[in-house]
């Protein structure tokens, strides 16, 4: 599906191209124009490490035998692998005039998944000698949290946009600019334990008597210098690159592994140079 939206969308850029290669007509948005774009890329500037909030090891910890639960996951994160497919936002700019313009960007992201039971097994089965069934025997299944996972991010800022002359037909139509951002974003990642095994004397006994939900919480804020270029294939439709020139954000965690536990402080500075490349698909509205 996401194959045939590329090729879509590089076919239009592609007719785009040929109507208004041979002409002269001003396409770069001017005072008082307003653009949207679709961000395609990785924007996780900051982000929780799900390993704070470890499945099994806060109820229980004990080293006998028993089998995960197909699918549990202790690497739960909205984050997803970089890709310069993957929808990073939506970005708004509002030009006060031909030269400055006003960016908003925003971003959210959610994922969840049930819970699962745990499950005691099945002691393996003797026959009349006394030898062990081989095959008899069910293995204990350790069960898994109900799992969330939100993440907001917004930055504004403002961009300052180089013209050229426009004769140059190399230019023609090209946009570049360089801005500053006010960067945010808060993440909440939740573990609920329905049931987990506890160690009774060597076999395997279920509690359910409800461990509460374990939070990681973190809010960030930075700041970043950012350059990019956009071309107009028409009055109405471009398409960008954007990258963070130079990046600074700090993060603050709070974790709370079990209710009524004081929460343990995490701090994280973030400083990156040219990272986090950005396309972008975009629209003048007016």
């Amino acid at each position: 599906m996401c194959r045939k939206i590329i090729s879509l969308i590089s076919l239009s850029l592609l007719l785009c191209t040929a109507v208004y290669s041979q002409g002269k007509m001003e396409l770069l948005p001017k005072k008082g124009n307003f653009t949207v774009a679709l961000v395609l890329g990785d924007n996780d500037v900051t982000d929780i490490d799900p390993a704070v909030l470890p499945n099994y090891s806060v109820y229980d910890n004990f080293n006998n035998y028993y089998v995960s639960r197909l699918g549990a996951d202790d690497n739960f994160s909205v984050k997803q692998p970089a890709s310069i497919t993957n929808m990073a936002g939506v970005s708004l700019n509002y030009f006060l005039s031909d030269k400055i313009s006003l960016n908003l960007f925003g971003s959210y992201g959610y994922k969840s998944t049930p819970g699962e039971e745990a499950y005691s097994g099945v002691l393996p089965m003797s026959d009349s000698k006394g030898n062990v069934i081989e095959g008899s025997e069910i293995p204990a299944i350790q069960g898994s949290p109900e799992t969330t996972n939100h993440k907001l991010y917004l930055s504004a800022g403002a961009d300052y946009h180089f013209k050229f002359d426009q004769d140059v037909k190399a230019l023609r139509n090209t946009d570049f600019y360089l801005g500053g951002r006010f960067n945010f974003m808060y993440e909440r990642l939740e573990k609920n334990q329905i049931s987990w095994l506890k160690d009774d004397k060597g076999d395997y006994s279920v509690n359910s008597e409800g461990g509460g939900v374990a939070t990681a919480e973190a809010i960030g804020f930075g700041g970043a210098l950012v350059g990019g270029v956009d071309y107009y294939f028409t009055q109405s439709l471009f398409i960008g690159l954007e990258v963070n020139v130079f990046n600074f954000m700090y993060q603050h965690t709070e974790i709370v592994k079990m209710p009524g536990v004081q929460g343990a402080d995490q701090k994280t500075t973030f400083m990156n140079a040219m990272s986090y490349p950005r396309l972008k698909i975009g629209f003048k509205i007016f």
